[in-house]
């Protein structure tokens, strides 16, 4: 993982819900390794956002929100 990707992931950890740690580890390693090979389409976005979205903390939505954005922008 490279130094950018590791600070957004630990960005979201951070603001995940404690019951669902696991689920978005394996949900963020996921999207990378599709991320990594080229395969992260649309329609597997549109599958995954709004389950990645229940794991975060509702307070900390808009605001990973907008790290993703502007993460995903520079690419």
């Amino acid at each position: 993982m490279k130094a950018d990707e590791k600070k957004v992931y630990d960005f979201i950890m951070d603001r995940t819900k404690a019951g669902h740690q696991e689920d978005m580890k394996q949900l963020l390693a996921e999207l990378m390794e599709r991320r990594s090979t080229d395969k992260l389409d649309k329609m597997y976005l549109m599958s995954v956002v709004p389950r990645a979205l229940s794991y975060l903390d509702p307070d900390a939505v808009n605001e990973v929100k907008k790290v993703v954005s502007e993460f995903t922008a520079k690419r």
